[in-house]
């Protein structure tokens, strides 16, 4: 049971991180995009950010306390 919380915590860890860099995709500056790319160039980093947020929450928690 301790290398599935070892793994799933270095899983998590990743996650997290990949979080962050898919964070870092979304444009702060929207000169020369119509309103549905803007949208496009937001949502699509944005929900790959979340995504991975909360996958890292649950295997951090899973790695933290062992229980699902």
């Amino acid at each position: 049971m301790i290398l599935h919380r070892i793994v799933s915590g270095v899983f998590g860890l990743l996650l997290a991180i990949g979080g962050f860099v898919a964070g870092g995709y979304i444009p702060t500056d929207f000169d020369g995009f119509t309103p549905f790319s803007a949208a496009v160039a937001v949502l699509v980093p944005g929900v790959l950010m979340l995504g991975a947020f909360y996958l890292a929450l649950r295997l951090l928690k899973f790695a933290a306390i062992a229980r699902k």
